[in-house]
């Protein structure tokens, strides 16, 4: 009976021990049923924000807790977005949240794993419940190659000519409603242009109406409609947009250009119009009535029609969707990691800023240091020891002595080596942005090195930065373990969970920051010098400032905020270009031994610059930039004091007054270019090479001048164009008719008036018709140019 007795005690204990392990709780949350609807009508693209319309339906008890996303923006990076919800018994509520990415390789990574999941309370604490409908989100990607257009109209019908768009310009089109526009501006980075027409923006929440003029200066294109009432219906847009619509009057619209020609009634089309704002620039007038303007808004673009797009008779012309399109795909979508033929944007963030970021500096001991080390300790507790044992008669104490001189020594070597790791956590911040418009856009990147175990919280300021935590060591197995994105009403954060000790964590992404400033320039170029002063209005101190024309950079010296810095220095050229910048390839740290500071600058200068500047590069001139260790984007850690270092380099483009004077000749190494997709096909090149890879179809090379061509007297003489015959048929733009010249030998020289194939913009375009499934490598058009300048 004893021995009962004693094995039911045992059991007892042994259930009460088993009680206490603190086993991960999974219970039921009654009655919570919840539904998603993700992305554009299910669809998503690799790489780009996308929200998702979260449904939750509660028929029990009063619930509050937090739901979990998932989301795999790349192989190696992952982390889950919180979501606070609040749905009291018998009642129904739909959420809206955006997503920074996914892809397709992320979820291989992670196969059959969840998406959704639910906690009663804070995630932080609160058990994982279980509720009814699918805890994944239901996806679909659509191709890469196309472009898409959102229409946002409250009457769609209006504009059924524009849906679809022709097959060969390669854009779809997709109705929205007010109730698609997220909140957060990475959520509509599946756009490439949104289309406004009769469509009150004053019917949008303000955190919508923010996100929709933040993703425009994000690298978006908007098209505004005319309207009688615009200041009214575009509210905040209206100063963004390229002209007043005060004016209201009568254009003969018959000239525009379709394979089906618009009809008698577009003798009499009502426009609304008016003066321009700075920096516009008229796309298409009828006579003196400007009817398409365009306008840089932050690194996006806004293009204003002077027509409403919806009303007759647009509505009902069968040439509509074509002359449209062709206005959309002149338009350049500038946003970072936008390159033509490029996948997945986030993993050329991670190769070009982001992965030398994680780089901390460390101690290191040289063979030299080791060896007297070694020699020191041998020498210490072998013969200096006996002697000085012998000499007081204490050899038994050698037993204890030369093991604690053992571990006072690696005692003392693991200070040196870890006092900066012990002390406090450690932050890396670095960064590549474009200043424009007063506000900057860019590539950041920001790096932990932990000191101790568990979790680490950043916080930033609300709206400034889309970052995705990731690593260059593979996918972490359950995202929602791995980091956690809140956002809340002023600071956005990032909680990495369970971080080990002396490990590693990034986030990296866009970041985009209004009011931050810029150069103000007062330059002239005169002979082969330029002059002049830039005042740094930024409120950070540069190191360096630099000037880059060409392959000519030169060093002008530090600046700090609020000072001017004097500019005398021979760039040894005529004329001022565009910077020549390529990446120079990766060095790895063992390249640059323990000066990590140098490696990450020589990054943002050589990959970082490069990578952001050719996405953006819109005319030929020269920039400026500077390197700061002022921290550009403030990321703190939450409740700790940690050590952190920050460098960064913005870069701005700078007009410089003065002509050019006398002979000239300029090749395409002087010209920068873009290269369009007309009707069809996909581009694969690398800005500034001479070769690019073209599916068929029609493209435009552009050719920009330098901007020094266009100030004085300019008296071209000969424009001469050596192509590659058979590769494609090539014609030239007769910038003042319009109509394209034939090129068909592999040499042609225009000697009479050469100026009318340049624009107005001081741009020369050529024509590729690229058919024939043959070699989609093409040889870019050589051109030059000559001529004389003169005051």
């Amino acid at each position: 009976m004893a021995r009962k007795n004693g094995i039911f005690l045992l059991f007892l204990i042994f259930s009460l021990f088993v009680s206490l392990i603190p086993f991960p709780a999974s219970a039921a949350a009654d009655g919570i049923k919840i539904s998603t609807k993700t992305g554009y009508g299910g669809y998503v693209k690799v790489g780009r924000g996308f929200p998702v319309f979260i449904t939750v339906e509660n028929s029990g008890e009063d619930f509050k807790g937090d739901l979990l996303l998932n989301f795999y923006p790349t192989y190696s990076s992952s982390g889950a977005r919180a979501l606070h919800i609040d749905v009291p018994k018998g009642s129904k509520k739909t959420y809206s949240v955006s997503l920074p990415g996914i892809s397709d390789e992320g979820q291989y990574s992670n196969p059959g794993s969840r998406n959704i999941f639910l906690y009663e309370g804070s995630w932080k604490k609160g058990k994982e419940v279980a509720f009814q409908g699918p805890n994944n989100l239901a996806l679909k990607y659509t191709d890469q190659s196309w472009k898409t257009l959102g229409i946002l109209s409250e009457e769609p019908d209006r504009l059924k000519e524009l849906k679809p768009l022709p097959a060969d310009s390669r854009i779809e089109t997709v109705i929205l409603d007010g109730s698609a526009i997220p909140e957060e501006h990475y959520g509509l980075e599946y756009f490439d242009y949104i289309l406004l027409d009769g469509f009150p923006l004053s019917s949008l929440s303000p955190a919508q109406e923010e996100a929709l003029l933040a993703w425009v200066k994000n690298g978006g294109i908007l098209i505004a409609g005319g309207a009688a009432n615009a200041a009214q219906a575009y509210g905040k847009l209206y100063s963004e947009l390229p002209m007043e619509t005060g004016t209201q009057s009568k254009a003969d619209l018959t000239g525009l250009e379709s394979s089906i020609n618009p009809g008698d009634e577009f003798k009499s089309v009502p426009v609304y119009f008016g003066s321009a704002a700075k920096g516009s620039e008229v796309v298409l007038k009828s006579g003196d009535t400007p009817i398409v303007a365009k306008r840089r808004a932050g690194n996006g673009e806004i293009l204003q029609t002077a027509f409403s797009a919806g009303e007759e008779p647009f509505s009902s012309w069968k040439g509509y969707g074509e002359w449209f399109s062709s206005i959309l795909v002149k338009a350049r979508p500038l946003k970072a990691g936008n390159m033509p033929g490029y996948y997945n944007p986030y993993d050329s963030y991670f190769s070009n800023v982001a992965d030398v970021n994680a780089y901390f500096p460390s101690v290191h001991f040289s063979t030299g240091q080791i060896v007297l080390m070694l020699a020191f300790y041998v020498l210490l507790a072998g013969p200096a020891l006996y002697f000085l044992l012998k000499r007081i008669d204490k050899r038994e104490h050698a037993w204890w002595i030369v093991p604690s001189i053992a571990l006072v020594c690696s005692a003392v070597i693991f200070g040196i080596g870890a006092k900066d790791r012990i002390a406090s956590p450690q932050v890396s911040q670095m960064g590549v942005y474009k200043a424009f418009g007063g506000g900057i856009t860019g590539v950041q990147a920001v790096s932990l090195l932990s000191n101790t175990g568990g979790d680490y919280t950043f916080s930033f300021k609300g709206g400034e930065f889309n970052g995705i935590p990731g690593s260059s060591f593979g996918p972490p197995s359950a995202p929602q373990r791995f980091a956690i994105l809140e956002k809340g009403r002023k600071e956005d954060s990032v909680t990495f969970r369970n971080v080990e000790y002396w490990s590693t964590r990034t986030l990296y992404g866009n970041t985009s920051i209004d009011n931050s400033g810029g150069f103000e320039t007062n330059l002239l170029f005169s002979g082969n010098r330029i002059t002049g002063t830039i005042v740094n209005n930024f409120p950070y101190n540069f190191e360096n400032v630099y000037i880059w024309s060409g392959t000519k950079r030169v060093e002008l010296g530090g600046l700090k905020k609020g000072e001017s810095l004097k500019v005398d220095q021979d760039m040894g050229k005529k004329y001022l270009t565009a910077p020549i910048i390529g990446g120079y390839g990766y060095q790895g740290p063992s390249y640059y031994g323990e000066n990590i500071e140098k490696m990450k600058r020589e990054r943002l200068e050589n990959e970082g610059l490069s990578f952001l500047y050719n996405q953006s590069r819109f005319q030929n001139k020269p920039i400026v930039y500077g390197l700061t260790k002022d921290r550009v984007m403030k990321a703190d850690l939450v409740d700790k004091r940690e050590k952190t270092a920050s460098i960064s380099l913005i870069y701005q483009d700078v007009d410089v007054a003065g002509g050019l004077s006398g002979a000239f000749s300029i090749n395409e190494d002087s010209l920068s270019f873009d290269l369009i997709p007309v009707k069809g096909g996909n581009i694969d090149y690398q800005p500034g090479a001479k070769e690019a890879f073209l599916e068929d179809g029609v493209y435009e090379y552009i050719l920009h001048l330098p901007s020094q061509l266009s100030g004085g007297t300019i008296k071209f003489e000969e424009i001469s164009i050596m192509l590659q015959p058979g590769q494609a048929a090539y014609s030239i733009k007769n910038a003042e008719s319009g109509e394209f010249t034939s090129l068909e030998n592999p040499v042609t020289s225009f000697t009479e008036r050469p100026e009318r194939f340049v624009s107005g913009e001081g741009e020369i375009t050529i024509r590729l018709d690229k058919k024939g499934q043959g070699d989609p490598a093409v040889r870019l058009p050589s051109v030059t140019i000559k001529g004389e300048a003169g005051k």
